[in-house]
């Protein structure tokens, strides 16, 4: 049986995406397995991501499924990952470049060994990015012939913006990635400022920082309205 799983900071918010994440894949009556973590827990960790990813597959039977926390299920996604027996399924954006955010995980021996290998190789370079590691991995064990990929089609790592851009109207999501970074960036920004141009920054048409903010969010706002879930995202969240 397939094991839905993912994990999140225990900031206001990426809990509250988690909530989202969890309310979608509730409304199809999908179970989803969520661990929060402590901002500090999650910074001190070295190669999280991959650790914690090894660690499910290590501890869970059957094929999982991992998903980022700030993404939104809309629909059943569950019978098209139970009908795949390839190793290892992952989306390759525009054919190019390996987007981790939505990983498939079977419950093979070469899968398992992949995962481990995906682990050890980010602790021997923290300093790189895992999604990097990951497609020179990946890449690397398909061509010596070591595991078997099946690349994803967009819908199930759909960005909610990028992937429009690329694909156009062609392609509606499964999975949709609404990228919480973002706002974490503008957070950021927002605590450096002075007190004036704070106050700039919380109007939301006058900057196009904020006005990129404002659009994610209402993209968040029509996707949990269409599912019938409370949970609305506001600048009010960020400050």
């Amino acid at each position: 049986m397939l094991t839905i799983f993912g994990f999140h900071t225990d900031d206001p918010l990426y809990t509250k995406h988690a909530q989202i994440l969890r309310a979608s894949a509730e409304n199809f009556d999908i179970n989803i397995y969520l661990e929060s973590f402590s901002k500090d827990d999650w910074q001190k960790i070295i190669a999280f991501k991959p650790a914690f990813i090894a660690k499910i597959r290590r501890e869970i039977q059957g094929p999982i499924l991992y998903i980022d926390a700030d993404a939104i299920v809309l629909e059943d996604i569950r019978p098209y990952f139970n009908a795949i027996t390839e190793d290892i399924a992952v989306h390759y954006i525009d054919e190019k470049r390996l987007i981790s955010s939505t990983l498939f995980i079977n419950e093979t021996p070469n899968a398992h060994l992949l995962m481990a290998e995906w682990e050890k190789r980010m602790l021997s370079q923290p300093e790189r990015w895992d999604q990097v590691v990951l497609q020179e991995l990946v890449d690397e064990w398909v061509a010596e012939g070591r595991i078997t990929l099946k690349k994803l089609p967009p819908n199930y790592t759909f960005i909610f913006d990028t992937s429009r851009k690329l694909y156009g109207d062609s392609v509606e999501p499964s999975i949709e990635q609404l990228q919480a970074s973002r706002d974490m960036r503008w957070i950021q920004k927002y605590q450096r400022r002075n007190r004036l141009h704070q106050w700039l920054m919380r109007i939301p048409y006058l900057l196009r920082s904020t006005r990129k903010i404002v659009h994610r969010h209402n993209v968040v706002n029509v996707r949990t309205e269409q599912l019938g879930i409370n949970i609305r995202l506001t600048l009010e969240d960020l400050i």
